[in-house]
């Protein structure tokens, strides 16, 4: 077996077992143990509590309140759109239908960019916070970044960085307003 080329003083084990045959390297467990008092707290955890706290669902979550928001909001941009030459001749349905037109059209685009920017801001401030492991200013600019720039990838290169920066510049500043 494994023989001493001199003698090893480990509190772990014994003088003539290896340190490396040990139960931490055997199962590759390198992280420290839970104390009683963090598994009693990880056990009264409710399962929905930490699926929630994941950047998946958080990301998933953002992306359906942005959504919804954005189909209320381009609903809302739509109507207060200066009405088009609509032909009095008509009837009252015919007016309003002519007026209404683009309506769904526009509540889509609204809701599939604010579900954009939901999915992208709220994923990557999760996964900067977590790599971090800190909630502070930096992640809230690198998320409004990123957003921006997918928001605006149509555009193109030039498009992405005016977007990057808009966007980073707008999250700085309301994050400072809301003191986080």
């Amino acid at each position: 077996m494994w023989q001493q080329s001199f003698p090893v003083r480990c509190q772990e084990s014994s003088a003539g077992e290896n340190p490396y045959l040990s139960e931490k390297y055997r199962i590759l467990n390198f992280a420290r143990r839970m104390t009683t008092e963090e598994t009693e707290m990880m056990r009264n955890t409710s399962l929905g509590t930490r699926v929630v706290d994941g950047c998946t669902v958080r990301a998933a979550l953002s992306g359906v309140g942005g959504a919804v928001l954005g189909l209320l909001m381009g609903g809302f941009m739509h109507a207060m759109q200066p009405p088009p030459d609509i032909d009095t001749s008509l009837s009252s349905m015919e007016q309003i239908r002519q007026s209404y037109k683009g309506f769904g059209q526009a509540c889509i685009r609204m809701s599939r960019n604010f579900a954009k920017v939901g999915v992208v801001y709220a994923g990557m401030e999760c996964f900067l916070e977590r790599e971090r492991a800190a909630r502070d200013l930096p992640n809230a600019i690198l998320s409004g970044c990123a957003a921006g720039g997918v928001l605006a990838f149509q555009g193109g290169p030039s498009g992405m960085a005016l977007g990057c920066l808009g966007f980073a510049a707008f999250s700085a500043v309301i994050e400072t307003v809301m003191d986080h």
